[in-house]
């Protein structure tokens, strides 16, 4: 008689009781987070006359919700280190665009190196002192790029909202958080401050009532703050900068297009007549003014202008040519006397002034005063004339760029010119010279390359001319695929048979193989 034996059966009450534990715990987890939520938006929503079972609607809500969906899930990871962010990691958060969060230790050592980095870029570009380099030299978010000073290195773990020091954790609080209300002051510098608790993220668009007016100011609406900028579709009808017309756009944000209305305006002298956009109404023509002046002996000489000419500048006080002596009570159309003092007028050389007496019209431009000069090379001094340029006979003896000849010029002030000799060594062909400029390095290849072939024109190659010169009627030529000289010969012909191609017929035998300028060959 056999028994069988059965191992015990394991009661099912154990997994089922590890199942609702899991099950429990995850949706205690998601209640927590709800409620965590629930409590940062709650003073937003009420002052937006909403509930929070109606869920996000605006764009700002749903960027903060994914935040904190990141936050509070523990999905949140360092950018720069890949490595997930603990509730009880200090960490920094990104204030310019992307709100990123990071390692308040990662974010430290990259702050550290950008700066270094762009100090030494700075310091090898500009001609600027190591401080001055410190002080201008950044560090860039590593997601959205966005530029902070050296100074703004973080040093401290701080909340989201940035009052409260080294946050404590609490799983009551949204980690990294304070828990108290935001408070950061609004976009738009609307006077409001942010009524979320203490968020990663950017703070939501103000959600106050206030009384606002469209863009061209015609109809006044009561708005949320943060959307109190508005269009009301209808003509702008503001008054444009020509101060005449109004403007025919749609209601709109920004100040109003140039008046393009075309019509016909008159020139600042009223001579010409033209067809502008009224925004360009005020012109000048090209002729001169033209106008009598008040002394009635003279025109005015400016280009085209408004108003008034004024008065003619020959009346009033007058001076000799040179600027020395004072006439008053002079008419106009009297030149004023020579005083006949030196003119001591500035020369064209800047250096000098004018020997001759007072004289009417410019002064000489050739400054004929004795000074010491230096060559250009600077090997010799000299006295000689202002005007002139002193150049020695000294042959400068530094070699020019291709390293292989002086420089040789006369009097050379360093900056040698290019060599002009032409190079001259032998090229690669081993027939023909380098006909370029004298140069450093290798020569080019050959540049008297043509074209070679046969007789019958089945084999051709590029080769340098000299080889064409050595083929010619009397030379044998290249040779064919068949490995036979192509071209005229004398003498007896000696004839290969290939069985596997097809050659030419002789008389009288099979096919065979023979040089493509024969035709018929004879057996001997």
């Amino acid at each position: 008689m056999s028994s069988t034996l059965h191992p015990p059966q394991q009661p099912l009450s154990d997994s089922s009781d590890y199942d609702s534990d899991t099950t429990a715990a995850s949706s205690a987890h998601r209640r927590h987070h709800v409620d965590l939520s629930n409590s940062i938006f709650k003073a937003y929503l009420e002052s937006n006359g909403q509930d929070s079972s109606s869920g996000l609607q605006s764009v700002d809500l749903t960027k903060i919700q994914s935040f904190l969906n990141s936050s509070s899930s523990g999905a949140l990871s360092c950018l720069i280190c890949l490595e997930r962010i603990r509730p009880t990691d200090p960490a920094w958060s990104c204030t310019g665009f992307c709100f990123a969060v990071f390692h308040l230790l990662c974010i430290q050592n990259w702050a550290q190196q950008s700066s270094a980095h762009a100090l030494s870029r700075t310091l090898t570009r500009l001609p600027i002192s190591a401080d001055k380099a410190a002080e201008v030299s950044v560090w860039n978010c590593p997601k959205c790029r966005f530029e902070y000073p050296k100074s703004l290195i973080p040093k401290i773990y701080y909340c989201f909202c940035g009052k409260l020091e080294n946050p404590p954790y609490d799983p009551w609080v949204l980690p990294h958080s304070c828990g108290e209300i935001c408070g950061r002051p609004l976009q738009n510098n609307c006077g409001h401050n942010c009524l979320l608790l203490c968020h990663p993220g950017p703070c939501p668009s103000c959600p106050k009532l206030v009384k606002s007016r469209c863009f061209c100011g015609g109809i006044q609406d009561v708005r949320r703050c943060g959307f109190k900028e508005f269009s009301c579709n209808k003509q702008c009808n503001k008054v444009l900068d020509c101060g005449i017309h109004r403007c025919g756009e749609i209601c709109h944000d920004g100040e109003c297009p140039p008046c393009r209305k075309k019509c016909v305006y008159r020139c600042q002298c009223g001579k010409e007549e033209e067809e502008r956009d009224c925004c360009e109404r005020d012109f000048r023509c090209e002729n001169a003014c033209n106008r009598g002046l008040s002394c009635g002996k003279h025109v005015c000489e400016r280009g085209c202008h408004g108003g008034e000419c004024g008065p003619c500048p020959l009346q009033g006080k007058r001076t000799c040519p040179c600027g020395k002596r004072v006439y008053e009570g002079m008419s106009c159309d009297v030149e004023a006397p020579l005083c006949g003092s030196t003119c001591d007028k500035k020369l064209p050389c800047g250096r000098h002034r004018c020997p001759e007496r007072c004289h009417r019209g410019p002064c000489v431009e050739t400054c004929r005063i004795v000074v010491t000069k230096s060559c250009r090379c600077g090997g010799l001094k000299k006295q000689i004339p202002c005007y002139q340029d002193l150049v020695c006979e000294r042959k400068c003896l530094r070699e020019r760029d291709c390293g292989r000849h002086a420089c040789r010029r006369r009097c050379c002030d360093g900056d040698c010119p290019s060599c002009t000799e032409v190079c001259g060594r032998k090229l690669r062909c081993r027939n023909h010279k380098c006909p370029s400029p004298c140069h450093r390095g290798p020569c080019a290849p050959c540049p008297l390359m043509v074209t070679i072939s046969c007789a019958c024109g089945a084999t051709r190659f590029e080769g340098c001319s000299s080889v064409q010169d050595r083929t010619g009627p009397d030379r044998p030529g290249p040779k064919t695929e068949l490995g036979q000289n192509c071209g005229p010969r004398t003498g007896p012909v000696q004839i290969r048979s290939r069985p596997d191609r097809t050659g030419l017929r002789t008389e009288f035998g099979p096919v065979q193989f023979a040089p493509c300028n024969l035709h018929v060959i004879k057996h001997t």
